[in-house]
């Protein structure tokens, strides 16, 4: 009788205490790394994948994740590398498309990588972006410098499962790049995209630029 009066008395107290958000939901969300600039570049060292405080001095702060993902492709007779980095905030998404080719004859106009060869980066100017969220294929299209999100898209994106999502890049000329966003972005959509970073969202930002 003892034992199970002990049971239940413990049941209840666990009842009580309601359900664990777990460490990585309270920690991701309460302590985001600041970082003092939005920008996008080849050149810049970036907490990838994780929900970040930015502090930026043009356009405001708010919360936001920076992706990044690269691959090689053949390009006429070479193989170029192809890097792909994006800002994924509540209001809008900054994409950056680069192709980086190294030249080993014309070398002095280019960064130089060896005495012989020299590595250029060429961007692609990236008009239209397609993000498949398990059957349904999100369409959004650059207004200035960025791709405005709507309230419909952050809910899918918050909603979107824990896995690889596939993302096509369609630049002005027609070019068009696949790629993918990793597990670890996704996990922070839903940081990004909760109901607390909506309602943090600069009034300026609103509705994209």
């Amino acid at each position: 009788m003892l034992k199970q009066l002990v049971i239940g008395l413990s049941t209840l107290l666990i009842s009580m205490a309601g359900p664990s958000l777990g460490p990585r939901a309270v920690d991701a969300g309460e302590n985001p790394e600041p970082v003092m600039s939005s920008a996008l570049g080849v050149e810049r060292d970036l907490p990838w994948s994780e929900p970040v405080q930015i502090n930026d001095p043009f356009e405001g702060e708010f919360v936001g994740v920076f992706d990044r993902h690269f691959f090689s492709k053949r390009l006429l007779n070479t193989t170029v590398r192809v890097e792909i980095q994006s800002l994924w905030t509540r209001n809008f998404i900054r994409v950056l498309s680069t192709v980086r080719d190294v030249d080993c004859f014309g070398y002095s106009a280019g960064r130089v990588i060896s005495p012989n060869c020299s590595e250029f980066s060429n961007p692609r100017n990236i008009t239209q972006l397609l993000i498949k969220v398990n059957d349904e294929i999100l369409t959004l299209y650059r207004q200035g410098s960025t791709f405005p999100i709507s309230e419909s898209v952050a809910i899918a994106l918050k909603n979107a499962p824990e896995e690889v999502i596939s993302i096509r890049l369609i630049s002005e000329t027609g070019e068009i790049i696949d790629s993918e966003i990793g597990k670890g972005t996704v996990a922070a959509w839903k940081v990004v995209y909760g109901a607390g970073a909506i309602a943090d969202s600069p009034a300026s930002l609103q509705g994209g630029f």
